[in-house]
């Protein structure tokens, strides 16, 4: 398997209580012989275009010859990711037929009353991704460093505006970790996934956005944007001429990362046949090729290791979001 990075941001921020837990699979047991007997859906909580939408469709294609029915992805945003999560929370049967994929979010939000639901209505079946914030721009804005940057940001003090996923969301919290570094304010502009904020940059209503490199490394590779940071202690392996925030002199480091659920009450047996199959497939190059195309990180995590990941990323999380209070 070919893992391109294990982010700083998560060895420092949200893996540092999982130290010491007992590695090992949900799988092995093979699950029930007749799972799945028809196609399974996987709803995306955010628009079409964004990059947990492109990693979702990735995973689709590649984890269906692996269970032997189709997997069909289907978008349902609205309300920072409530809409889609909600409905795998509150309305769908726990008979692994419908999945979705789930971020950070889901563990900490609802101490904000921004979610009616959090960790426990769900089933982590299995970790594929983790990736760093990035602070992006059009190719023609004024900055070509994040120097410049934070000196407008000083100068006209909320005049430069930041895309995010929503309020207290994982990337809000990352244009909230860049302002404390640089001493900078910020306004913080909320939309329902990156593919939304990446064309408010290009179309010039917005200055800027804070979401993973993967979601806008389409725009910089074609030349339509560039990154003033990326929020890990080392540049990327794959991207060696974006800067970080830390080699900036900004003690940034932040990120997110992405797995596969299902609403909570899930078969054991189910859960451990779909970990089974989503381990084997993030091995392979179909998947892989696609990840690392977009500028993904892959970081696979079995069910039970991915449960106490995710507890130790909320209780972090929770405590970032008292300290913003």
């Amino acid at each position: 398997m070919r893992t391109k990075f294990i982010p700083a941001a998560a060895a420092c921020l949200l893996l540092s209580a999982c130290a010491d837990t007992a590695t090992g699979g949900g799988g092995g047991a093979g699950g029930e012989s007749d799972f799945p007997t028809k196609p399974i859906t996987a709803v995306v909580a955010w628009s079409a275009g964004g990059g947990t939408d492109v990693m979702m469709r990735a995973f689709a294609q590649s984890a269906e010859d692996h269970l032997g029915q189709p997997i069909n992805v289907v978008n349902k945003p609205g309300s920072s990711g409530a809409v889609g999560w909600g409905e795998i929370a509150h309305a769908t049967q726990p008979d692994g037929y419908t999945l979705t994929m789930v971020s950070p979010e889901i563990g900490f939000l609802d101490e904000q009353g921004l979610y009616d639901f959090g960790l426990d209505d769900f089933t982590l079946i299995t970790l594929l991704n983790e990736d760093p914030a990035a602070l992006a721009v059009r190719a023609d804005a004024p900055w070509d460093t994040f120097e410049e940057f934070v000196a407008d940001a000083k100068a006209d003090p909320g005049a430069i505006s930041v895309g995010n996923s929503g309020p207290g969301l994982a990337w809000d919290l990352a244009t909230t970790a860049i302002e404390r570094s640089a001493g900078i304010e910020l306004t913080h502009v909320p939309y329902d996934g990156a593919a939304a904020s990446t064309q408010a940059v290009l179309g010039g209503t917005l200055d800027a956005m804070a979401f993973s490199i993967g979601e806008v490394h389409p725009q910089v590779e074609a030349g339509e944007m560039k990154v003033l940071g990326v929020a890990l202690a080392e540049r990327l392996e794959a991207l060696p001429n974006v800067p970080t925030f830390v080699e900036q002199g900004y003690d940034v480091e932040i990120g997110t990362f992405r797995g596969i659920a299902g609403p909570a009450g899930m078969d054991p047996e189910i859960v451990a046949t779909l970990n089974d199959a989503f381990v084997e497939m993030a091995e392979e190059d179909t998947f892989a090729d696609v990840m690392e195309n977009n500028s993904f990180g892959i970081r696979v995590m079995e069910t039970e290791e991915f449960q106490p990941f995710f507890e130790d990323a909320r209780d972090l999380y929770v405590d970032l979001l008292r300290e913003s209070e």
